[in-house]
């Protein structure tokens, strides 16, 4: 008998390394630089089977298309149909991007470009770029970047782009196969994929004409460009506003949400059997939501609230219009088991107010104190409120406290008082102190706090040289969010720094609005420029830090720390 030994049966054939290799070329029709082509297609041979990715975001055809080009691949082809008639005497370009990959591993074939003529030469200009977020400068991606034939700033909003290109992860652009002239340069969020600018789009432009050259020097060498084109992008200060939806998941109260914030507050007017004065209306912080407390037994066990709202909402334009909608908010009970139910209408019946503080173990000596409930608030026993402070291990003494409305809503009140540096305090409000406007009281709440010392924080003293009357500075945390924005002067002194990792960042407040202020195509306004301080600056307590901040040491976009700095965002081109 023969014996025949096996290999381990779990592993099995491993085949060689994993390809890494992606598709390569083999036949071009038309050969890229053909002249005179007169067909309609374009069709790419390769050695191996390969599919194609994400084709929306990564074909980019030069002049831009008003039909999009019908696209097949069929196992080793990709073969592309204009359905546009073709332009006399115009360089045509087309750039796959990423879109060609092989079938089994997806290895793309970056960067695939082909050109050619249906006139007599191939347009041969180049420009190249970069496009920057304009607040924060970080680079943005996916951003269309064109040139613009006709100098009119009409044509920005009733033509398509000349020739276009889009934006990389660094946010740099390339426009090629350029036809000598002059032009002018766009980026464009181009949501309605239509290459020109739409109201609510993002955008950037240059305020200077581009005219593309080829220039050779006497020792050879060949410059082409401008190559150092900048643009910065931004949002305009347009917000498309509308009423979203209203709410009524509980049945006292019905939500009402709109797409952004309200200049003024909507009129109500009652329907049906309706009393305004029956509605208590709380509007959010932010001004985008309004909470409609219903405080009448009757309202709340209403099926269905019907109110007439009248507000403003934009049209297509962003114009603001005054419209009245009728609101209708129903409320469906869930169906419960009858003890379920019992034991829900026990535990409202039960419900104590919550009363929450800003008073904390460690106050910063900048805070004022204040309370604040989740229901609107009926009345305050303002004797039943009280702070003291800890002279020694048994003696406190009463301090002076005078309570004041903090928001319409009367969500929350201030408590107004003088809090000594490095003292020990109780914050003290006894039960039955607040009510709500459904009848509730609190439970008793006592909250001890001390309020930190000066030796507990960092001073910054930032030097601004060279000076300018409108700058304004902003501290920012390792986050790049803004935590103080404040008017610069020569010698700009920070206090009360929680010591922690911090950066600068500089802007020109040119309107005096106090506050950085984005562009505007209308009114053919840039946006207010932006410069950093080129280093993280970690504060310790207790230490005094002084820095000079010279906002021409570095290139603009240099001059951002790498520890904040962020690639392309695609989230900043909506």
């Amino acid at each position: 008998m023969v014996l025949a030994s096996c290999a381990n049966r779990g592993i099995g054939p491993q085949g060689g390394p994993k390809d890494t290799i992606p598709p390569k070329m083999v036949k071009e029709e038309p050969e890229n630089g053909t002249v005179n082509y007169q067909g309609k297609t374009v069709t790419i041979h390769f050695n191996e089977y390969i599919q194609l990715d994400n084709v929306s975001e990564n074909l980019m055809i030069c002049p831009p298309q008003k039909q999009q080009p019908e696209l097949k691949q069929v196992g080793k082809m990709v073969k592309l149909t204009f359905q546009d008639p073709l332009l006399d005497s115009t360089t045509y370009s087309v750039d796959f991007g990423s879109a060609i990959c092989d079938y089994h591993e997806k290895n793309p074939l970056k960067n695939y470009f082909i050109a050619f003529s249906t006139g007599p030469e191939i347009d041969s200009l180049e420009v190249f770029g970069h496009l920057y977020n304009a607040e924060d400068l970080n680079p943005v991606s996916g951003v269309i970047v064109g040139l613009q034939a006709n100098l009119h700033d009409s044509a920005f909003t009733t033509e398509p782009l000349t020739r276009i290109s889009k934006t990389d992860a660094a946010g740099h652009f390339g426009i090629h196969n350029i036809k000598s002239g002059s032009y002018r340069l766009y980026g464009l969020g181009d949501v309605s994929r239509d290459y020109m600018f739409q109201p609510g789009e993002s955008l950037a432009w240059s305020d200077s004409l581009v005219t593309p050259v080829t220039e050779t020097d006497s020792l050879g060498n060949v410059y082409v460009g401008p190559s150092d084109l900048m643009l910065w992008y931004f949002k305009e200060d347009k917000t498309r506003r509308a009423f979203m939806r209203a709410r009524r998941e509980e049945a006292h109260r019905i939500v009402l949400t709109f797409s952004a914030a309200q200049d003024s507050m909507p009129v109500f007017r009652p329907i049906d059997s309706l009393q305004m004065e029956d509605i208590f209306i709380q509007s959010s912080a932010k001004r985008d939501t309004l909470t409609l407390w219903l405080r009448d037994s009757s309202l709340i066990k209403m099926d269905t609230i019907r109110l007439e709202m009248t507000y403003y909402r934009t049209d297509s334009v962003y114009n603001l219009e005054r419209t009245t909608d009728t609101i209708q908010a129903a409320y469906r009970a869930p169906n419960l088991a009858p003890k379920v139910l019992a034991a829900k209408k026990r535990e409202a019946a039960a419900r104590r107010l919550e009363i929450r503080s800003n008073a904390r173990p460690k106050m910063d000596i900048y805070d004022t104190l204040y309370i604040s409930s989740v229901v609107p608030i009926e009345r305050l026993e303002q004797d039943s409120i009280t702070l003291r402070q800890k002279i020694d291990t048994s003696h406190w003494r009463n301090i002076p406290l005078r309570i004041q409305l903090r928001d319409s809503a009367h969500m929350s009140y201030w408590l107004i008082c003088t809090l000594e540096k490095g003292a020990e305090y109780e914050l003290k409000i006894d039960s039955n102190a607040v009510w709500d406007i459904y009848g509730k009281s609190n439970k008793q709440k006592v909250i001890p706090m001390t309020v930190k010392t000066d030796e507990e924080y960092a001073t910054l003293t930032v030097k601004m040289s060279p000076y300018e009357p409108q700058m304004r500075l902003q501290l920012l945390n390792d986050q790049d969010k803004v935590l103080r924005d404040l008017p610069a002067v020569e010698a700009t002194v920070l206090k009360y720094l929680t010591p922690a990792s911090y950066y600068l960042r500089m802007y020109f407040d040119l309107n005096g609005d106090g506050r950085w202020t984005t562009g505007s195509w209308e009114q053919k306004r840039q946006p207010e420029p932006v410069y950093y301080f080129p280093a993280k600056l970690t504060l310790k307590a207790n230490w005094e830090f002084e820095e000079t901040f010279d906002y021409t040491a570095k290139p603009q976009v240099e001059s951002k720390p790498a520890e904040i700095r962020k690639d392309g965002n695609p989230q900043a081109k909506k």
